[in-house]
């Protein structure tokens, strides 16, 4: 084949007989097109293709785990791309300024690409913004997600993919993190409302998961007369996260020197400590704190608290 006639579409159609969704590496490319023997001209212009493979939203890269030095390439599928570049014709058409929500809606009409706002999207949602999102997360489909990446690289939003950045963009502050496992979380899609949130009692739940202990007393704190506790309570338990629940309010109570969280409501979570410990690790960036009057607390509740001071923070930020 000429050089002359190699273009873009002409790699991307090539590698996507040979790789679909498979991942590849660029001698792997190299091979498609040119076979065992290339120029390295040849080496050059393909690098140049792929990247604008990737600049036209047909294809991600990663670093390979067994050597950061090696890039893997993966193809979106053009059936999905195409349907992303009609979600954002349609949403920039209306005329208005639009965000990155406006398009997952518009997505979720258009083709039915369902979606979830969890971690920090949900309990900036429930804390109502007590901090501010800068990494949306969203657990889609994981059919989805050539959609999901192609509708937001379009949009040159910084994308981060299962904790691995897949699209960097310097234009805008946030990004959006998504994770494929919405085919796990079947009972929160169910009680899942239209403004695609998942239920509080999850997010609290996940976020202690999560060791962010900070973001589901936010949550517990502010939505704490229209929380559904039982809810709460049972989601606490699915996670395994029972002992911290009842440690937090306990330790809010103490700390805020008042009841915070009734003594009859923190008696029921008691009724369920499991004996396994469960630890309340230190933020790095904070460090480790610990206060001497939690230790009765850790006793009762089954816990190694090495965070003490996000409780003086939540309290003095969230309790009025």
């Amino acid at each position: 084949m000429k050089l002359k006639d190699v273009t873009w579409r002409l790699v991307y159609d090539r590698l996507w007989l040979r790789f679909s969704g498979e991942e590849f590496r660029f001698e792997d490319a190299l091979e498609v097109i040119f076979g065992e023997k290339f120029s390295n001209k040849e080496i050059k212009y393909v690098s140049k293709l792929l990247n604008e493979i990737e600049d036209n939203a047909y294809a991600i890269h990663t670093r390979a785990s067994y050597d950061r030095r090696v890039r893997l390439y993966k193809l979106l599928n053009p059936e999905k791309v195409s349907n992303a570049r009609a979600i954002l014709q349609k949403v920039h058409q209306r005329g208005n300024a639009y965000t990155f929500s406006d398009l997952a809606k518009e997505a979720f009409k258009s083709v039915n690409w369902n979606y979830m706002y969890i971690k920090d999207s949900a309990v900036g949602f429930y804390s109502k913004y007590y901090r501010s999102v800068d990494v949306h997360h969203l657990s889609i489909k994981k059919e989805d997600l050539d959609g999901w990446i192609a509708l937001f690289k379009f949009w040159n939003f910084q994308i981060l993919l299962n904790g691995e950045i897949v699209h960097e963009s310097k234009f805008k502050k946030q990004a959006i993190h998504l994770h494929t496992d919405l085919d796990n979380r079947n009972d929160q899609i169910a009680e899942m409302t239209n403004l695609h949130y998942q239920p509080p009692h999850y997010t609290i739940a996940e976020s202690l998961e999560d060791n962010d202990v900070l973001g589901a007393l936010s949550v517990m704190i502010r939505s704490k007369n229209t929380l559904i506790w039982d809810k709460v309570i049972e989601a606490a338990k699915e996670y395994r996260v029972i002992n911290t629940l009842g440690f937090c309010m306990d330790a809010i109570n103490k700390e805020a020197n008042r009841e915070i969280f009734s003594e009859k409501l923190i008696e029921k979570v008691e009724k369920l400590i499991e004996k396994r410990i469960e630890v309340i690790e230190a933020i790095p960036e904070l460090g480790t704190t610990e206060y001497a009057n939690f230790k009765p607390l850790e006793k009762k509740w089954n816990v190694n608290c090495h965070q003490a001071n996000i409780f003086t923070k939540a309290v003095e930020d969230l309790v009025k």
